[in-house]
């Protein structure tokens, strides 16, 4: 079925164009148009650009989700939203992207199977990105890299190596604006009693595959405040309501913010002193706000999509125990059950006292 839709896209492709070199000015287009993680993880690349062409006009083609996490990011002339479904909407963004006359788009990431002939429909000269992961259609690509056993953000960087653009920036970056910094000061004052470290615990990932034992969670919570006297917010989406309920019940006092807005919790992560998560996009945000992080990973390995460069981070790992591992398929991650709560206690001890030692954290004082 794959194989018959590519055919039937690729009878009304035009002819590729001439490859053209860049001048001091170019127009570039990067494609990412999934989740926070992947979005996050071509900032790096984004800046690097920047630096590398401080007069080119770059634009971004993304989603919903990496339009709230790219906002406001100095190093973007446009942000250009990729609504769904595509197919009816592909002629008007054909449209729209040839009327910009980009120069070369940057596949850093898709999982639409039109966005790729998309870039091909808008006549852009040169499309580079790597092989294997555009669903069939890697002959569209006019700069083809082979697929490599490296980080994601080191993958995107790579992409940049065709333009002859150094590799300057290695760390994600996200940008709260003074408004939304102040929202998320008066939220955590009018719901914090004390003035104690504050931890975000993010329980969730949209794959429940990812998840650490809901139990766990409330073990490490409730042994952190003991010990420090904590205040705890459980972070998570609306459709993970349910679970911060669940585990919030057990926890005393503990907050739930259940936001569908990135912005707010960005916000609200920059004012914590410790993020725990799993592997999600959440996690990634916290090192994008050089928040002290703990990372549980499993199923997924961290040398692919892992923090990166980041020094504020610490990842808790083990190889799962399945294999080959089932991921999605997956609906008892008892791999999990390697990482236990006395292993992450002390990971997020350790942090705190060195954040309390060493008088980094901010947070004891909430006028930061």
């Amino acid at each position: 079925m794959n194989s018959l839709k590519n055919t039937l896209i690729r009878c009304f492709l035009p002819h590729p164009t001439n490859r053209s070199e860049l001048g001091v000015a170019p127009r570039i287009l990067v494609v990412s148009t999934t989740a926070m993680g992947d979005t996050l993880w071509a900032t790096p690349a984004l800046s690097n650009l920047r630096l590398h062409f401080p007069k080119a006009y770059i634009a971004v083609l993304t989603s919903p989700t990496g339009r709230e996490i790219l906002e406001n990011n100095p190093h973007l002339d446009q942000i250009i939203l990729l609504k769904e479904p595509l197919l009816p909407r592909l002629l008007s963004m054909t449209k729209t992207l040839k009327r910009e006359k980009f120069d070369v788009a940057l596949i850093m990431h898709i999982s639409q199977r039109l966005v790729l002939p998309l870039c091909s429909f808008s006549r852009i000269p040169r499309i580079i990105g790597t092989k294997g992961i555009n669903k069939g259609l890697d002959d569209l690509l006019t700069d083809p890299l082979d697929a490599r056993f490296e980080h994601e953000i080191e993958r995107r960087q790579k992409i940049l190596d065709r333009l002859n653009v150094p590799q300057t920036v290695q760390t994600l970056s996200y940008y709260v604006q003074p408004q939304e910094r102040i929202a998320a000061r008066e939220y955590i004052a009018s719901a914090s009693t004390r003035n104690q470290p504050l931890i975000a615990i993010h329980p969730g990932s949209k794959d429940v595959f990812r998840r650490w034992p809901a139990d766990c969670f409330v073990a490490v919570a409730c042994a952190l405040q003991k010990k420090f006297g904590c205040e705890i917010f459980l972070t998570g989406s609306p459709s993970e309501r349910r679970l911060l309920q669940k585990i919030g019940q057990r926890i005393p006092n503990s907050q739930i913010i259940c936001s569908s807005s990135i912005r707010f919790l960005a916000a609200v992560i920059e004012q914590m002193d410790l993020v725990l998560s799993n592997d999600t996009g959440p996690m990634h945000l916290a090192c994008a706000l050089n928040r002290p992080t703990i990372g549980i990973y499993v199923p997924t390995d961290p040398r692919i999509c892992g923090p990166h460069a980041a020094t504020c981070a610490t990842v808790i790992y083990r190889e799962p125990t399945c294999q080959p591992c089932m991921k999605r398929r997956c609906r008892d991650s008892f791999c999990f059950l390697q990482i236990g709560t006395q292993e992450v206690i002390e990971a997020c001890s350790k942090t705190l006292e060195s954040l309390k030692k060493n008088a980094v954290s901010q947070n004891f004082d909430l006028d930061r």
